[in-house]
C-alpha cells in the first residue's frame, strides 16, 4: 500500500469528481454505515442510497419489493417503513430486499463516491474484514469521515484511526498531519481506557456528542451493536448506484460471464451451420 489519506469531514470533498477513479472507505459509524452491514448480512438484496427523501420516494415507487429507509436528525422519517437503526434491519423484515435509503450523513458520503474506483463501507462492526481485503489490493486509499452535519465526528474519528492503525501494521507508510492525529486519537483512547476493546469504544460513545443525542431519543441500544467490533464481517461495495455485498457483485460477474461464453459458443455453431449449408 502506496499512502492512506483521511478526509476527518466530509466537507472537504468539494464535488462528485473530488474522488473520481479513486479507492475510498466511507465511514458513518453512528449509524449508516454500521446499518449496511447488518442488513446486508441478515439478507438483504441490496441498498440503494439516495441524497434526499423525495428521490427516494421516487425511487422506491419504480422498485418491486422495495423497502424506504432512513431518517432525519436520528428519527425515521414519516412515511418510511425504516429508520436507521440496526436493531429493525432483522432478516424477517428485509430478506431479499431492496432498501431504498436516505439519511443524514452517511448516504450524501456515499453519493459524492459514485465516481470513486472501490467504494466500501466500514464501521467497528465489519472493520477486519475491510483491512483483510483493502491490504489484499495494496493499493492507495482515502478514508472518509461522514461527520455530522459536515462537522467532526468523534466516533468516525476513531473508526479511522483504528482502521489506520490495522492497515499500518507491519507497514511503514507515511502519514500526513490528519491520518497522524486519527491514529492517536485512537491509540489514547485504548490506553485511556481501562476495559475491553468493545467496552471501550461502547464508552467513547457514550461521551460523543452523537452518541448521546441518540440516547436522548431512545436509541441507546443502536450504540451497544455498533460498538461490536467485527460482529458482521461483511464487505459492502457501492457501485452503480447500489451497494451489495462483494460476494454478490462477484456472482453477477460470474453470471456475465458465462452468459458472454454461451453467446459466442451460439455465433460459432451458427457460423458452421452457414458453412455446411454453402
Amino acid at each position: 500500500m502506496k499512502s492512506i489519506n483521511i478526509l476527518l469531514t466530509q466537507s472537504l470533498v468539494q464535488d462528485d469528481l473530488t474522488l473520481k477513479d479513486k479507492n475510498v472507505i466511507i465511514l458513518d459509524v453512528l449509524r449508516a454505515t454500521s446499518t449496511i452491514a447488518v442488513a446486508l448480512t441478515n439478507g438483504a438484496k441490496e441498498i440503494i442510497p439516495t441524497e434526499n427523501i423525495a428521490t427516494a420516494v421516487r425511487v422506491a415507487k419504480g422498485s418491486k419489493n422495495s423497502i424506504l429507509c432512513g431518517e432525519r436528525n436520528g428519527k425515521i422519517v414519516d412515511g418510511f417503513n425504516l429508520g436507521n437503526s440496526p436493531l429493525e434491519y432483522t432478516s424477517e423484515v428485509i430478506k431479499d430486499k431492496s432498501m431504498i435509503f436516505s439519511t443524514t450523513n452517511g448516504t450524501l458520503a456515499i453519493m459524492k463516491s459514485k465516481f470513486t474506483k472501490l467504494c466500501l463501507m466500514c464501521s467497528f462492526v465489519n472493520m477486519s474484514a475491510i483491512v483483510d481485503y483493502v491490504n489484499s489490493i495494496d493499493e492507495d486509499f482515502t478514508i472518509i469521515c461522514s461527520g455530522k452535519l459536515n462537522d467532526f465526528c468523534l466516533e468516525d474519528a476513531v473508526c479511522a484511526g483504528m482502521l489506520l492503525n490495522k492497515l499500518n501494521s507491519g507497514k511503514n507508510i507515511e502519514f500526513k498531519d490528519s491520518e497522524i492525529a486519527a491514529a492517536n486519537l485512537s491509540n489514547d483512547l485504548a490506553m485511556l481506557m481501562n476495559v475491553p476493546s468493545q467496552e471501550k469504544i461502547l464508552k467513547m460513545f457514550q461521551l460523543s456528542e452523537h452518541g448521546k443525542y441518540l440516547t436522548s431519543i431512545g436509541f441507546e441500544k443502536d450504540l451497544d451493536i455498533c460498538s461490536r467490533i467485527d460482529s458482521y464481517p461483511c464487505i459492502p461495495i457501492y457501485r452503480n448506484g447500489v451497494i451489495k455485498l462483494k460476494e454478490s457483485f462477484e456472482g453477477e460477474s460470474d453470471k456475465r460471464s458465462k452468459m458472454k461464453r454461451v453467446n459466442i459458443g451460439d455465433k460459432r455453431e451458427e457460423g458452421k451451420e452457414k458453412v455446411s449449408e454453402a
